[in-house]
Formats: structure tokens, sequence, C-alpha cells
């Protein structure tokens, strides 16, 4: 089981962070190596992701079901999957929150999340997911700070 706790903090106000973080496409854009592919009928889309673990790189399909709770800026995910070379699979719940202020604008989104991986790269994947975490991380941050206008903070 890999844990994840992170904390992501953004130069803008929490409306501008929710907008992002509300429209799957968007957030998608935010992420490197995703691509959102077909919503389907249940609300869910069809997903990839291909993610570097040192020199090797697992490409992932899934199903991701996103849930909001606008009134409170949260929400969760959930997404299984698994990789097509290796048969290695995963299972992932996570929320996350916008918390913040307008003036000066500034949001944090703790992010909490476990994620069950088995298969022929559990392993692999497991041994690396700390430092593939936080480089995830950052990039996810950078690149939402430059949707939302804002800078990521420190």
């Amino acid at each position: 089981m890999i844990e994840v706790n992170e904390r992501i903090e953004v130069a803008s106000t929490p409306q501008a962070v929710w907008a992002i973080l509300s429209d799957p496409s968007a957030v998608v854009d935010c992420v490197e190596g995703a691509v959102l592919g077909d919503k389907q009928e249940d609300g869910s889309f069809n997903a990839k992701m291909t993610v570097k673990f040192g020199p090797a790189k697992v490409s992932f399909a899934a199903n991701v079901l996103v849930a909001y709770d606008e009134p409170n800026k949260s929400g969760s995910v959930t997404a299984r999957g698994k990789d097509g070379i290796s048969g290695t699979k995963f299972t992932t719940a996570m929320q996350f929150k916008v918390e913040g202020q307008d003036a000066p604008p500034q949001s944090a989104i703790p992010i909490k999340a476990e994620c069950e991986i088995s298969g022929r790269l559990a392993h692999l994947i497991e041994s690396g997911a700390n430092m593939v975490i936080k480089r995830m991380t950052v990039g996810f941050a950078e690149r939402l700070a430059e949707k939302c206008g804002g800078t990521k903070s420190a």
C-alpha cells in the first residue's frame, strides 16, 4: 500500500483553483504523462498515464471516477487500471480540498490518497513511489499555478 499525504500551495484565489480542479480536462493538462479519454455512461472517464520509475516507463490504462462537493470545494477520485505489458494492476482512492483566502490570493490543496499495486512491477513501483510522487506533485503545482495565473508557493 502506498500512502500519499501532499499539500500543494498556489498564490491564487480558492475560486480560481477550484475552477481548474473541478474540470477533469484541465486537471489532466496539469499531470505529466496523463491523457483523458471518453466519458462513460456512469460519469467515469477512460484515461491513460505513463509514469517514469527510474529508467523504466510504465503505461497504465485506467477508469477514473471523480466526485465533487462544490460548496466545500472538495472532491474524491477513485481509479483502477493496469499496465498492458506486464499486467501490473492498481487501485487508488484520493481526497482533496481547496482551502485559502482571496486577499492576498493564496490557496492550499491537501491531498490524501491510498494506492494498492499488484503484479510483476509492484516492487519497482512501490520502491520508487515516494520520489515519483514528489516529482509529480511539484510538476502538477507548477502547471496548476500557470493555469490559475498565479505562482507556485514555496
